[in-house]
């Protein structure tokens, strides 16, 4: 009891040590992004566009109007809605009150962003420590800190940094919880995960999701699973209230039904591709069926989803291929709706362009991230296997209900970078998972071996168990 006392400090002040180590090396490299990498069109106030310019604009009404709106500076009156979760926009608002100015606002947010990228690896290696050997922790701490996505992300007014660090903040929060269970850390733990949804209405559902299955496989007791859940529903039914009172056409409702239709249209990239640099004709014919669809469902929707129905109906095969490969699409490599690669928009003077000092990283990267999908994968199912595994259990139900999710909506890679570091946490428990198989049956052969060796040969092979004792793994 005293020993397992002893490497179980152990393990944790390694831990501990790996997450501040993984930290640092995070933050180094994010900062050194942000100060050198260019991105062109948020060179001033009036250049930024895309969802960029929609978060700064809910930041610029909240803070000179107090209003939550993604009306234009320019225009006179702004009319709240809530197309946009509100989680990004009230930090981008913390942050411009405290600058003032837009250049000041912008270099500041990038720091920011910087910052909680480098907390997120931090982070997530914490929560993990209990879960995942040393050296599982020290890898996936590398490789966290070194994934050229979650580096570019941070150079962009964009949610996806938020996002990961609120998911590891609550993942952290419930490995607290578990370790020390009680009705405050399970409160606690709901409400993470509720800012988190705050900031991605994709994840509103998963908190309670999660509190119903370790009640179910019985890892909480019940009082607390129901705190969990509820204290997860709090925040965002508060904020579904406030919808409630705006008109349909603005609320995070349309912005699903945008997203639903989008991902049912296999050319909807490309097409949006191609008339957004060429004005090709005939993909902007295939946005304007788009956005019809999206109006029908909006205004009737049994009326929008039977005209689905019918056109998925016509090519039903290649419309069944398109669902299935979305999974993987989520966690490819070239971001699709932006400028390709590990770019949303136009960057220059990035440290990963070809010929810069971290393109052999982002080509290492590159190689391995078809089979780091392929690991996660084995890891989230031996952690689904393993009963007491909390942390490793919630990391693999979170990486499938956002596969599903966005399977169901639209998929593509940017999607998937707040989830990044969940990926490699399950990678790295699927390696240790699958070595852990490979020693078993190794010792069972040669135990099976030794079974079969006349009486005298086993009595001289057992000369030195110690030596050889598969349970101690030392060799002589």
């Amino acid at each position: 009891m005293h020993t397992d006392h002893a490497e179980n400090a152990r393990r944790n002040r390694a831990g501990i040590l790996i997450a501040v180590l993984g930290g640092v090396l995070a933050l180094l490299l994010r900062w050194y992004f942000v100060t050198h990498a260019q991105v062109l069109q948020d060179v001033n106030q009036e250049n930024i566009r895309g969802d960029a310019v929609q978060y700064y604009r809910y930041a610029w009404n909240m803070v000179h109007r107090g209003v939550y709106s993604s009306a234009s500076p320019a225009t006179a009156i702004a009319v709240p809605n809530s197309f946009r979760d509100p989680g990004y926009p009230l930090l981008m608002a913390a942050v411009l009150t405290a600058t003032g100015s837009f250049p000041a606002f912008y270099g500041a947010m990038l720091l920011v962003q910087a910052f909680l990228g480098a907390l997120t690896v931090s982070f997530l290696i914490l929560a993990a420590r209990r879960w995942l050997p040393t050296a599982g922790l020290a890898a996936a701490a590398v490789l966290m800190a070194i994934w050229p996505h979650s580096i570019s992300i941070t150079a962009y007014l964009l949610s996806e940094t938020l996002v990961g660090f609120l998911c590891a903040s609550a993942l952290l929060v419930l490995s607290s919880s578990v370790h020390r269970p009680s009705l405050g850390r399970h409160l606690l733990t709901g409400l993470a995960f509720g800012l988190a949804a705050m900031t991605n209405a994709v994840l509103i559902p998963f908190g309670a999701l999660l509190a119903v299955i370790l009640w179910w496989r019985k890892l909480a007791a019940r009082k607390l699973a129901i705190a969990f859940a509820l204290a997860s529903l709090v925040l965002p039914m508060a904020w579904g209230l406030r919808s409630l009172t705006l008109p349909p056409s603005t609320s995070a409702t349309s912005r699903a039904i945008t997203n639903l239709v989008q991902g049912s249209w296999p050319t909807y990239h490309v097409a949006y591709q191609l008339a957004a640099t060429e004005g090709d004709p005939e993909s902007m014919d295939q946005l304007r069926g788009m956005q019809y669809e999206m109006d029908l469902l909006q205004k009737d929707p049994l009326a929008g989803l039977a005209l689905m129905r019918h056109r998925m109906s016509e090519l039903p095969l290649p419309y069944l291929r398109w669902y299935l490969g979305k999974p993987k699409l989520l966690w490819e490599w070239d971001i699709r709706i932006g400028q390709g690669d590990i770019y949303v928009y136009a960057t220059r003077s990035s440290p990963f362009e070809k010929g810069g000092p971290w393109a052999p990283m982002e080509a290492a990267c590159f190689l391995v991230n078809p089979l780091l999908m392929l690991l996660a994968l084995v890891g989230a199912v031996s952690a689904l296997l393993q009963r007491r595994q909390i942390v490793g259990l919630a990391c693999a139900v979170l990486a499938l209900y956002v596969t599903l999710i966005y399977s169901i909506l639209q998929s593509e890679p940017r999607y998937s970078i707040p989830f990044r570091g969940i990926e490699i946490l399950l990678a790295s428990g699927g390696v240790f998972w699958l070595a852990s198989r490979l020693r078993k049956q190794r010792t069972a052969r040669d135990l099976n071996h030794v079974s079969k060796l006349p009486e005298g040969s086993q009595t001289d092979l057992g000369t030195k168990p110690a030596e050889t004792s598969p349970s101690t793994g030392d060799t002589p």
